[in-house]
């Protein structure tokens, strides 16, 4: 028989065990124990590797199976932790500040004469070229006992404050010459904004109306204002007796608008119309520190229901941002004030102004030349101070 013939023999897997005959044979391997729905390694199978636990002691502490005592937090995860809640809830507080200003700005624009607005000059970016912002400050009988224009200059990094006396002597638009407080009686922030400019020259960017009650309820509204007096003061203003001493003083809403409108102090006769927009300016820088500063912040919710009609401008929340980045990045500061000789005229104290000295101040004012003394030792002398 050749080899090809040979039968083939089936050969099936298991251990091989030897028949009687001395050959072999293969015994197929039994299945896996079963119990249920649970398969059982077989016989011999290492363990399976168990899972991590967490356990509350440690396995040699008794015998049997123990839970994993689980790690304590450190300290530096509960610090990090708080400090996430609490920047969170910050800036959601932030937030919600934010939007209320910006409510309270909205309104202050629907609140502005659309006459100011068509008298105002056309501006570029604030970033870039110089801007120019009227402040008025306006009592209950109309009159602005407050004028002061700002000017922040970012190419030179200036911010300048001219405070214009309101019994200053000027040609008023259409009512020829006459106080320039007398242009908001008569044409409200539109015809001051021509006045203000045909005088002075400067293009009027922005204006800002402030009521003064309103400018109370805002300094009472960021906790009060911190202002350094440069002198004793003593008045009687609205049949109240106000006492103010020289150095850092903090007032209230009710001492600001007081110290902000004192004409006549008891203890320096010299003071005038001249030194009470000094004071003025004072207040504004000290109540616009206050609003930036981390508490003022947190505070704008206050501030801002405090705005609410206290008023109008054609200024917006992201126009004023900027101006408060210009005034952080400023590197010199200056405090001006046009002057004159004071005079009585149809039965008024004016006074008359001071061409040259204020034509001087004005081109300090804009940055054009070197701060110089003034020309006189008078009360009503025209000046500019770096501060």
């Amino acid at each position: 028989m050749s080899v090809s013939d040979r039968p083939y023999k089936t050969y099936k897997g298991g251990k091989v065990k030897p028949d009687k005959r001395g050959g072999s044979v293969a015994v197929p391997e039994a299945p896996p124990e079963r119990r249920g729905a649970i398969e059982l390694p077989a016989p011999g199978a290492p363990p399976p590797i168990e899972p991590p636990r967490f356990r509350w002691w440690k396995k040699g502490d008794g015998p049997g199976w123990r839970p994993t005592r689980r790690e304590p937090r450190s300290f530096r995860f509960w610090t990090i932790t708080i400090l996430v809640i609490v920047l969170v809830l910050l800036l959601g507080w932030l937030t919600l500040g934010m939007l209320a200003v910006r409510s309270a700005v909205t309104q202050a624009n629907d609140r502005l004469d659309p006459r100011a607005r068509a008298a105002l000059s056309p501006s570029g970016s604030m970033l870039t070229d110089p801007t120019t912002i009227l402040l008025m400050g306006v009592d209950n009988q109309a009159n602005s006992d407050t004028l002061q224009v700002m000017r922040f200059d970012p190419n030179r990094q200036l911010e300048s404050t001219l405070a214009i006396p309101r019994d200053l002597r000027v040609n008023v638009p259409g009512y020829g010459d006459q106080k320039i407080n007398a242009a908001y009686a008569t044409g409200g922030s539109a015809l001051a904004i021509k006045a203000v400019t045909d005088y002075t020259g400067l293009p009027i960017d922005h204006v800002m109306v402030i009521d003064f009650s309103g400018l109370e309820q805002v300094v009472d509204a960021v906790g009060g204002i911190t202002i350094n007096n440069p002198g004793n003061m003593r008045s009687i203003f609205e049949g109240k007796l106000y006492k103010f001493p020289k150095g850092q003083i903090t007032l209230n809403g009710a001492d600001a608008l007081a110290y902000a409108r004192i004409r006549k102090n008891i203890l320096n006769p010299s003071d005038s119309d001249i030194s009470r927009g000094q004071h003025q300016q004072l207040v504004i820088q000290a109540l616009r520190s206050k609003i930036a500063s981390p508490g003022g912040l947190l505070r704008l919710r206050t501030v801002s229901t405090a705005l609410g009609g206290a008023f109008a401008t054609d200024l917006t929340l992201w126009q004023m941002l900027q101006l408060g980045y210009l005034d952080a990045r400023a590197a010199t500061r200056l405090r001006c004030n046009l002057g004159g000789t004071p005079a009585p005229l149809d039965g008024q104290d004016v006074l008359i102004p001071d061409g040259s000295g204020n034509r001087r101040v004005l081109g300090e004012f804009l940055g054009n030349a070197a701060v110089q003394p003034a020309a006189s030792r008078s009360m009503f002398a025209a000046q500019c101070r770096k501060t």
